[in-house]
């Protein structure tokens, strides 16, 4: 998900009020609770949501899910009023939900996973969740009650328990707000800066500090919608409903695939990139007498349901076979956004090649205004990539801007831009891989977060590896993934166990650098152990039984330790993955090195590298000959208090 420290958690921003112009534009939308229409059917009908697929897997869609039919799959359907103007929406839902399991249930449970993070205080007041539930009742299966149950749940109690295969459909009205994005946080720098506030020693704060990644906000003119309306609760190993959630680290929200139905009202200018695929739109009037637009959308056997609006993103499109493959960008950010489907569709054949055929009809890329570090989030059928790797880098002035003038690279910064150039192609190929780690091939990401995450951040060294060849995948990878470890053991924590829990992990920066910064090198290992021709036979092996299903604990592992190779498999299972040899297996911090790499890539040589390391740590005063750049006087601070320093400008 992203190449620093940090999560793809659903960890969203503040709240506020909401204004009467959602609810004016929204009015102009129809709903079954808002005018007659047609008389509703006894069910929902799936099948003209499998557009959304492939054309080879509709007939057996069914089938492949694991599930008697598509129609007891649960449906979200969804009704949204978005008002960009005034950051609000306003939502109609109603859950189509079958009960598969043995036992009656007397309730279900509802997240909304955006109100899952506590709210920040605001000036105005108390904090109040940014989604919020307006009213709730049953229309099929009997009466219920509708509540709003702690922060994020919505206990539905119904007045006689659901038999095995009975049905139920939900219908909530609610009511969102998205968090303003100030355009000052939307650089790599400022990020950077922000990815580093929860490291201890460094920010102040607490280590395991969790960020706002901006996933329901609008920034940049982009408006983005993740988690915003509620899902099927994750239930635990005893059956019972998980209404709040242990740790607040890795993916919230369940694995089960759903269905999603959704018409999305918009500014007529506005442009929208979703899960699932349009089925059709037309323009409407609102109450005020504003041009809009009414985009319907299907998306079936999906994990997750996102998307993203704006009246300035501009489009990019190319195919992959018979996918369409599209990257939605701002205009000023068109060589990156092109940049980015040149990723997306090179990143899409090269793994349909390794592992299996892509699942969906098509895929979309966008520039969102991610914040807190993160540099990309993906969801069926659709990835984000943060914002600051679509622009140039601008120190500014304070403490990063005496740095670099220490060596006279102050004036490098147009080169060092592209640096981001590599950061924007790592992270879309992560999120491409994506589309197969836990998008098609489901796994527990919460008890064993490793499996999808690693093997997403293994599949993007593959993709840069096939592309451009090992040299160039091997130092992609030490910058990208491998210091994921590496800072994690610089900055103080211990090195442990890659498979457990998300809540068995005291802080992001042990998350961030045991899942994504050492998980990944298992996969390398278990490559090297069987060979190429069996590793990528055992993937294949492991998409095909898979595919819409959920794999069993440590995915590819499990598989291969039922093969021909287990012991030796189950043995280097337990080195990487429970004991602690990541100091021996990746080594430790390279200080010179990184930064060779990582300012070579930027134009800057490697007198200048050395001058820059000296100063950083103080142990030698740079040669005035080596740097066109006043020589500096005095000790030089230590790397935390520079950091401090870049935080406080």
């Amino acid at each position: 998900m992203r190449f620093s420290p940090g999560t793809r958690a659903l960890q969203l921003g503040r709240c506020g009020a909401l204004v009467a112009a959602t609810l004016a534009l929204a009015s102009c939308h129809s709903s079954p609770a808002q005018s007659p229409g047609p008389k509703e059917p006894a069910w929902y009908d799936a099948k003209p949501l499998l557009v959304s697929l492939r054309p080879d897997l509709r007939e057996g869609a069914a089938t492949l899910a694991g599930a008697g039919q598509l129609e007891d799959l649960p449906l979200y359907d969804l009704d949204v009023g978005v008002d960009l103007a005034n950051r609000t929406f306003a939502l109609g839902e109603d859950l189509w939900f079958t009960n598969v399991g043995e036992a009656p249930l007397g309730e279900i449970v509802l997240r909304v996973y955006a109100d899952a993070i506590p709210a920040k205080k605001t000036d105005e007041g108390p904090a109040r969740p940014p989604v919020r539930l307006r009213s709730g009742s049953c229309t099929i299966g009997g009466p219920c009650t509708v509540l709003a149950d702690g922060a994020s749940a919505i206990s539905v109690r119904l007045a006689t328990p659901l038999a095995r295969g009975g049905r139920v459909r939900i219908s909530l009205a609610l009511d969102g707000e998205l968090e303003a994005i100030d355009s000052s946080r939307t650089n790599v720098l400022a990020q950077g800066i922000e990815g580093l506030s929860t490291l201890p020693g460094v920010g102040g704060g607490a280590s395991d500090a969790v960020g706002d990644y901006g996933l329901l906000a609008v920034g940049d003119g982009i408006a983005s919608f993740a988690s915003f309306y509620a899902v099927l609760a994750r239930r635990g190993k005893d059956g019972a409903w998980e209404r709040t959630d242990s740790s607040t680290l890795g993916d919230l929200g369940p694995d089960d695939l759903a269905n999603v139905r959704a018409r999305v009202l918009l500014p007529a200018g506005a442009k929208l990139a979703s899960s699932g695929v349009v089925l059709g739109e037309e323009p409407v009037t609102s109450d005020a007498g504003a041009p809009a637009r009414r985009v319907r959308i299907g998306a079936a056997l999906v994990r997750d349901f996102a998307m993203l609006a704006s009246e300035a993103f501009q489009v990019s499109a190319s195919k992959v076979g018979d996918v369409d493959v599209r990257s939605y960008y701002l205009g000023p950010e068109r060589a990156a956004g092109e940049r980015a489907l040149d990723v997306a569709v090179h990143a899409l054949a090269d793994f349909e090649k390794r592992f299996g055929p892509y699942p969906y009809a098509d895929f979309d890329v966008v520039e969102a205004a991610i914040v807190g570090g993160a540099g990309g989030v993906e969801f069926s059928g659709l990835a984000t990539a943060a914002s600051m790797l679509y622009r140039p880098v601008d120190a500014g002035g304070g403490a990063l801007a005496e740095l670099l003038s220490l060596v006279g690279a102050s004036g490098s910064l147009g080169a060092m831009s592209a640096m981001t150039d590599g950061l924007l192609e790592f992270c879309v190929a992560h999120e491409v891989a994506h589309q197969w780690w836990h998008g098609m091939v489901g796994s527990d990401s919460r008890e064993h977060p490793f499996v999808d995450e690693g093997l997403a951040q293994y599949s993007a060294l593959l993709y840069l590896e096939d592309r451009y060849g090992k040299e160039r995948a091997t130092r992609d990878g030490d910058m990208n993934s491998k210091m994921n470890y590496q800072m994690m053991r610089f900055m103080g924590t211990p090195d442990g166990a890659v498979d457990r829990p998300v809540a068995q992990f005291a802080s992001g920066l042990a998350y961030g650098g045991l899942v994504y910064g050492k998980g990944p090198y298992f996969y390398q290992a278990l490559r090297k152990l069987l060979g190429d021709d069996a590793f990528f036979a055992l993937l294949r092996d492991y998409t095909s039984k898979n595919r819409f299903r959920e794999a069993p604990g440590r995915g590819p592992a499990d598989l291969a330790a039922a093969g021909p190779s287990g012991a030796k498999v189950r043995a280097l299972s337990t080195r990487w993955l429970e004991e602690t040899h990541g100091d021996e297996d990746l080594g430790k911090l390279d200080m010179s090195s990184i930064l060779g790499g990582l300012l070579g890539n930027a134009g800057i040589g490697g007198e200048d590298v050395q001058s820059l390391l000296q100063a950083l740590t103080g142990d030698v005063t740079p040669d005035a000959g080596a740097h066109k750049g006043p020589k500096p006087k005095g000790k030089k601070p230590d790397p935390a208090e520079l950091l401090r320093q870049l935080m406080q400008q």
